[in-house]
């Protein structure tokens, strides 16, 4: 008993050597002591807590280097600190860099607009400065320098005395319509000037007054109206049948509209006994009409729609070749739009398609009609006034011309000074395209552009 006892003095008075861990290169360490079953003494609990501190420290001291301790809270804090700044700075470049692009094609869109604008504003400049529409306003403005080359070659009509020792060939509703020559070319005196025609068009009534009424006031813009019209279309158009606008002279009481002077007249005049045509002449002049619409209605653009087509208004040049002239009641017509509405009928009665009349609303086709009926005056060899078809049941050309074309003798309607030459069968053809023209429902009449192809179909 007194053995035990003393047992536990012995332990606290025997040295305790420290476990040996033995390095054997590795990061692994192994325990060499035994586990002790029972809790040591509360005097070596520090010990036991450095050798655990040793235990779990894989590496020896004089390898571990001195670390910044950080708890696993403040760490994780500072990682998405830092986490949330790249991600912020990230989405703010990347607005920044859209804003920039955004205004960037805002600022180019609008320069180029307006570069476009500018450029577009100097060309028309450009082009009307070299057409004339800018010289000498008060004076001449030339349209085409090919014919008239200087200004001064017009300066004579800008006297008061310009135009009274002038020959007149024809007198209209706005005014007379004279005939002169320029003076020759100084690089080629030799050869006599161009021989021109001049429209006179009023500014003020007959007697030099200012319009005093609202007739006189309605006449007055019926005839600036024409002018606009005239200038606009004619001014900067040009094709081989049509009547070109050559210049343009304001004077205080008139202006003054420069045409070539066509020496052979009017179609109307021709066919009214000045001078008698073959057949041939006159399938020519129908091919030159209908080759100067197709230009009107498809290949100028916005189409033009001539809306006073007649006899009066197709003249004849040295070559017999029909020029589309008097584009006083001439549309421009946009490609967006399918007809144009005007405040009342204008044109000639016979020639007026039956849609415009009863509408007030007139297209392409409306042109077509008139053709029509121009190509039945070539055949019939009688006008639609002609008092011969006022004493018919049908009263109209048209409504004649259906008849007899349906009738056992469609030769009857050819024009006497015509039958026998050897082409009735050609001349029955060209009547039938124009009933084909002057259709009652406008859809059902062909195009300018399948009104050339039939024409040159007909083979002499």
């Amino acid at each position: 008993m007194a053995a035990i006892a003393l047992l536990p003095l012995l332990l606290l008075a025997a040295p305790i050597s420290p476990p040996v861990y033995p390095y054997d290169g590795s990061h692994a360490l192994r325990r060499t002591t035994p586990h002790h079953p029972r809790r040591l003494p509360s005097c070596l609990d520090s010990q036991s807590a450095d050798r655990s501190a040793h235990r779990r420290n894989p590496f020896p001291k004089r390898y571990v280097l001195a670390e910044t301790k950080t708890t696993p809270a403040v760490a994780s804090s500072n990682s998405s600190t830092n986490r949330s700044a790249s991600e912020l700075h990230r989405s703010h470049s990347h607005k920044q860099r859209v804003r920039t692009s955004v205004v960037g094609f805002i600022t180019g869109l609008l320069a180029g607009i307006a570069s476009g604008a500018v450029l577009s504003l100097l060309f028309r400049l450009v082009v009307n400065c070299v057409r004339g529409r800018y010289r000498n306003p008060g004076g001449a403005s030339i349209f085409s320098p090919k014919h008239i080359k200087r200004a001064e070659d017009l300066a004579f009509l800008d006297k008061d005395d310009g135009l009274a020792a002038l020959e007149v060939i024809g007198r209209g509703g706005c005014g007379e319509v004279y005939k002169a020559q320029l003076p020759p070319d100084p690089r080629n005196p030799d050869r006599p000037g161009m021989v021109i025609a001049i429209k006179k068009i009023m500014k003020r009534t007959p007697d030099g007054a200012e319009p005093t009424s609202d007739e006189e006031s309605r006449l007055l813009d019926k005839w600036m109206r024409q002018i606009r019209s005239e200038i606009q279309t004619v001014g900067h158009i040009r094709h081989r049948n049509l009547l070109p606008l050559l210049a343009h002279v304001t004077r205080p009481d008139c202006h003054l509209l420069i045409y070539e002077f066509m020496k052979n007249g009017s179609l109307d005049l021709v066919l009214n006994g000045v001078r008698e045509l073959d057949w041939l002449a006159r399938y020519r002049i129908a091919l030159g009409i209908a080759s100067g619409l197709e230009y009107l209605h498809i290949d100028h653009k916005p189409q033009i729609i001539h809306r006073d087509l007649k006899p009066a208004n197709i003249l004849l040049d040295d070559g017999m070749e029909a020029r589309i002239a008097d584009f006083g009641l001439a549309k421009e017509m946009p490609d967006a739009h399918t007809h144009i509405t005007a405040s009342k009928v204008a044109g000639t009665l016979g020639y007026i398609s039956p849609e415009y009349g009863q509408t007030l609303r007139f297209t392409a086709k409306c042109d077509i009609y008139s053709f029509g009926v121009i190509l039945a005056v070539l055949v019939v060899g009688k006008m639609p006034s002609d008092p011969f078809f006022h004493d018919t049941d049908e009263i109209s050309l048209v409504r004649w011309l259906r008849k007899v074309m349906s009738s056992d003798n469609p030769t009857a309607a050819i024009d006497p000074k015509l039958v026998g030459n050897g082409y009735e069968e050609q001349m029955l053809l060209v009547l039938r395209i124009a009933i084909f023209c002057t259709m009652d429902d406008p859809k059902e009449r062909p195009s300018s552009k399948e009104v050339c192809s039939m024409l040159a179909q007909i083979k002499h």
